[in-house]
């Protein structure tokens, strides 16, 4: 597993539990987390999203390093628990959505 680039080294231990991949997955993992848990990792994140945000618009999306594809997952996760945390005070967000009810149909 490729760290994530060394100035963000300090936010692997939120790596293995946050750095999700799949949509439905982060949707998951913020309905099964406490709110204690939700607060703990936004309160981690919230100062290196500008920094995070600025690394990763400077390198093509379509060609992430494996890290930087990590941090970019743990960015995600942070954008799907910002509403409960800043907005709703509750894992569940009313009116939104579970990824896993929408399914793309072939062309």
């Amino acid at each position: 597993m490729a760290a994530f680039p060394s100035e963000f080294a300090g936010l692997e231990p939120l790596r293995a539990d946050w750095a999700i991949g799949d949509e439905a997955a982060r949707n998951r993992q913020r309905l099964a987390s406490s709110m204690a848990e939700l607060q703990t990792f936004y309160n981690a994140l919230l100062p290196r999203m500008d920094a995070i945000i600025q690394h990763l618009n400077s390198r093509p999306l379509d060609a992430l390093a494996p890290g930087e594809q990590a941090l970019l997952n743990l960015a995600l996760m942070f954008m799907e628990v910002a509403p409960a945390v800043e907005i709703y005070k509750h894992p569940d967000v009313p009116w939104g959505f579970a990824a896993e009810r929408f399914h793309i149909l072939p062309a």
